[in-house]
């Protein structure tokens, strides 16, 4: 790869005086083991480093290895796709860690109090969710928390309503369980959506008992209001439809906006819901495989018990713990970088890019981009056609997004998810992760914008 094409990652950290070595961490000094019970890590007033490129390359990460291992290393330069930080892990999490590994045994664990203490202080203090310790239980990821609630309330064959576009994986989710999907397509506005309750409550049959919420709401954004979450809960109440709320992003808001936990809704409504979130979204440990759900209602609580088999690690359980433990401060500058970087993206395709459209998301770290005006110019769908008609009987369609999917790999050194996966109305969008150092957000935006510039 030429040095003056304006796409060279290495260039980029050069220029920013940096030197990033795949996977590093830091040296440490060995630390004594510690009992079960928790140590504190952090540092009141520390100034954490968000702006300096972290590499992840060579780490076996799926955002960044999995494009590299397809598209091949010389064609990316910034991995944007997959909804995990590219962030230097919170140095008390790491302490936490290694303080454990330094006690060489690795026998069964008893889950200690101190983990779900933990838990249960930053949902009162952080969100104003009051959990039940008894109601509390604890799932190896957000996924298999799902799998077990669906296996509680919707039998093989039933439907699942999704509102869309909306997470992809809950599509997995569907596929393990057996059920099967009915996707009420939100309304979009200029960028905005909204619940579409008309279409929603039309869509609820008698083999509709699951309905499945993101909030807030993976990919567009939306951080659903009081008035809104009452409205759609309402109707799943009249219609015994169980509210199966995913709010693994409720730590990310944007300035002026507001996260509203479908949990503290009027006790009638929150009753018919289980609530599922975990630490991995809000400090990038999605590696550690630890999540919870909870609701106040017993009988649902003891439904998805039956389900479910929290095979959680020791390590994950310290990581969470830390986190909750010790990393609001940490967090709140996170989430404030992240703003910073969403304002300044805003502004850059507002300037450079005119054929993306983008709207601030109110919550997430993620990019929702109306890329449809961008397609058309590069005959993303005329491509698509030509290519299905030539494609073997075996093999899938090529969708136009895809195909910009590709272009943009091609032409711009820059990967990003496509909006298609997300279900109906993803189309001509793409999702971009904008949790990740500004200089990579600026690497990605230029380059996107010269390869629009020379179509």
């Amino acid at each position: 790869m030429s040095e003056n094409d304006g796409l060279d990652r290495r260039a980029l950290l050069k220029q920013a005086g940096l030197s990033v070595v795949a996977g590093a961490m830091a040296a440490a000094t060995p630390v004594a083991a510690t009992s079960a019970g928790a140590a504190s890590y952090g540092a009141a007033g520390t100034r954490y480093d968000f702006d300096t490129v972290y590499s992840r390359i060579g780490t076996d990460s799926v955002k960044w290895d999995d494009p590299i291992a397809k598209y091949g290393k010389d064609n990316i330069a910034a991995a944007m796709g997959i909804a995990d930080m590219d962030f230097r892990c919170a140095p008390f999490i790491t302490d936490a860690i290694r303080d454990r590994v330094a006690h060489e045994n690795w026998g069964y664990l008893s889950v200690p109090k101190s983990f779900t203490e933990a838990i249960l202080k930053w949902n009162k203090e952080r969100h104003g969710i009051t959990i039940n310790p008894d109601h509390l239980e604890i799932t190896t990821g957000l996924h298999p928390g799902l799998t077990a609630a669906l296996r509680a309330f919707s039998p093989p064959g039933t439907k699942v309503l999704l509102t869309t576009p909306t997470y992809n994986g809950f599509y997995g989710d569907l596929r393990r369980t057996g059920t099967v999907a009915e996707e009420s397509r939100m309304i979009s506005a200029n960028g905005r959506y909204a619940f579409d309750f008309d279409d929603f409550e039309r869509r609820i049959g008698h083999d509709t008992n699951v309905f499945i919420l993101c909030n807030p709401q993976n990919p567009t954004g939306n951080c659903w209001s009081r008035e809104e979450l009452t409205k759609i809960g309402e109707i799943c109440l009249r219609r015994r439809v169980v509210v199966l709320a995913d709010e693994i992003h409720c730590d990310f808001v944007t300035k002026g906006q507001t996260y509203t936990p479908f949990a503290t809704l009027d006790k009638e409504i929150a009753m018919n819901s289980v609530t599922f979130t975990s630490a991995s979204k809000s400090f990038g440990l999605a590696a550690m495989k630890c999540a919870w759900c909870f609701s106040d209602n017993a009988d649902y609580m003891a439904r998805v018990r039956a389900n479910n088999r929290p095979d959680m690690t020791t390590l994950a359980m310290v990581a969470s713990r830390a986190a909750y433990t010790d990393g609001e401060d940490w967090l709140n500058q996170a989430v404030d970088y992240i703003d910073g970087t969403m304002d300044f993206a805003g502004r850059h395709i507002a300037a450079n890019i005119p054929l993306i459209k983008f709207v601030k998301p109110q919550g997430t770290y993620l990019a929702w981009l109306d890329v449809s005006q961008a397609m058309e110019k590069i005959g993303a769908n005329e491509t698509a056609d030509a290519r299905n008609r030539k494609r073997a009987q075996n093999e899938p369609a090529v969708t136009p997004e895809t195909v910009f999917e590709e272009w943009l790999v091609k032409n711009a050194k820059v990967h990003l998810n496509t909006g298609r996966i997300y279900g109906a109305g993803g189309e001509g969008h793409m999702r971009m992760n904008l949790a990740t150092s500004r200089k990579i957000v600026e690497l990605a935006l230029n380059n996107m914008a010269a390869a629009l510039r020379s179509v």
